[in-house]
């Protein structure tokens, strides 16, 4: 009798740890799937909303990633500052800093960084400028509020904290000039020590 319960209590030890890691196995290819379908949904969302405001190109294709409602309020769609200007070129960088949803969500936020610099362009008012003037984007990092009814899509677009372009501008340039100096003073060790070895 004994033997039986100890061989019972061993088979649901054994079959209890296999259902654990079945539901972690599980659970960490739904997380892993909505990660991935919510990093490309919010790049290619933040990427055509950007074009659709500069270049003032038509609005249905923002209804794959936005819901309605949001499309029904946002401040640049209602209120484009680029609608006098032929935007011809910009710079559009978008960097996700935070990210996470459980499986059994239909709700989440995603931060990111989004900055839209070297906007280039012409006026298109009939009046002639010396200098045209093309408004700045409202860069800055921002909280991308999203739902799930059916598909993933951003229901709102909050700026936490605004970034001054030139700011971060400067910033990039000084990190690209530290490692290009960075980079010189290795070639140079190089060839030093290169000279030396052929001089014994």
């Amino acid at each position: 009798m004994n033997t039986l319960l100890r061989l019972l209590s061993y088979i649901l030890t054994r079959l209890t740890a296999l259902a654990v890691i079945a539901i972690l196995i599980i659970l960490a290819i739904f997380i892993g799937f909505d990660w991935a379908n919510i990093n490309v949904i919010v790049n290619e969302a933040l990427t055509e909303r950007a074009e659709v405001i500069l270049t003032k190109q038509e609005t249905t294709e923002l209804n794959k990633y936005f819901t309605q409602e949001y499309l029904d309020r946002d401040p640049l769609l209602l209120r484009n500052p680029y609608e006098n200007y032929d935007i011809t070129s910009y710079d559009h960088r978008i960097k996700i800093k935070k990210l996470w949803v459980w499986p059994w969500q239909d709700k989440t936020k995603v931060v990111v960084e989004e900055i839209v610099t070297r906007i280039e362009g012409s006026s298109n008012n009939d009046e002639e400028s010396e200098e045209t003037v093309i408004p700045a984007w409202e860069s800055g990092e921002k909280i991308i509020v999203m739902e799930k009814e059916g598909r993933w899509r951003i229901q709102n677009i909050i700026l936490s904290k605004a970034i001054e372009p030139e700011i971060e501008e400067n910033q990039v340039e000084q990190q690209e000039n530290e490692q290009e100096n960075q980079h010189e003073e290795d070639l140079d060790d190089q060839s030093e020590g290169q000279q030396g070895d052929g001089q014994e």
